[in-house]
C-alpha cells in the first residue's frame, strides 16, 4: 500500500493504471482516506488542545471527522463519476465507482501533510499544499480511471465535479460544525 501510495503521490500513471485493475485494492483506497482523514484529524486535535479546547471538543472532532471524511471521499467519488463517466465522458471511457474510488482514494495521499496544520503561523500552508497537491493526483487518477488521451479532460472533469461537490462539501460542513458547536 505505501508503495503506491508514494506512486499515485508521485503522479505515477503505471501505479494509477494498477489500482484502477486491481479490484481488491478498494479497501486499500479506504484505508489510504481514513488514513488522511486521521492524519487531519490529529492536525486539528493538535491545534485544538494547543488553543484550549474541551476533551468533548477532541472527541467529537475526532468521531465527526473521521464519519465525515469518509463521506466526503465517498460523495467526491460520486461526482466525479457523473461528470467524468456521463457528463464529459469520452468514446473509451469505461468506468465503474469502485475504479474510481480506487484511484481517487490514493489520491488523496498528499492530504497526510494536513497532520501539521497545527504549526502555529505556518499550518495552514500545509493546508493548502496539501489541497492542491491532491488535486493533481486526482486530475491523474480521474485521467487513468476515465481512459482520457489527454489531461484536459480530466482537469474539466476535476473542477466541475468540485464545484457541483462543493455544495454538498459545505452542507456537511455546516452540519459538522452545528454538532461540534
Amino acid at each position: 500500500m505505501l508503495q503506491r501510495m508514494i506512486g499515485a503521490a508521485l503522479f505515477n500513471a503505471h501505479t494509477y493504471e494498477e489500482v484502477e485493475a486491481d479490484q481488491s485494492a478498494l479497501g486499500q483506497a479506504i484505508g489510504v482516506v481514513i488514513l488522511v482523514t486521521i492524519c487531519g484529524v490529529i492536525g486539528g486535535l493538535v491545534g485544538g488542545i494547543i488553543g484550549d479546547a474541551t476533551a468533548k471538543d477532541i472527541i467529537l472532532g475526532l468521531c465527526y471527522g473521521l464519519a465525515f471524511g469518509i463521506v466526503r471521499w465517498a460523495l467526491w467519488v460520486t461526482v466525479i463519476l457523473m461528470v467524468g463517466g456521463g457528463l464529459l465522458r469520452s468514446s473509451g471511457t469505461q468506468t465503474s465507482w469502485s475504479e474510481v474510488g480506487r484511484v481517487l482514494g490514493f489520491a488523496y495521499t498528499p492530504g497526510v501533510l494536513a497532520i501539521f496544520s497545527w504549526v502555529p503561523g505556518v499550518g495552514w500552508l500545509f493546508s493548502v499544499a496539501a489541497f492542491f497537491w491532491t488535486m493533481a493526483a486526482a486530475v491523474m487518477g480521474v485521467r487513468q480511471a476515465m481512459d482520457f488521451e489527454g489531461t484536459g479532460r480530466a482537469i474539466l472533469v476535476v473542477v466541475i465535479a468540485g464545484v457541483i461537490g462543493f455544495i454538498p462539501w459545505i452542507i456537511l460542513g455546516i452540519i459538522q460544525w452545528l454538532l461540534l458547536n
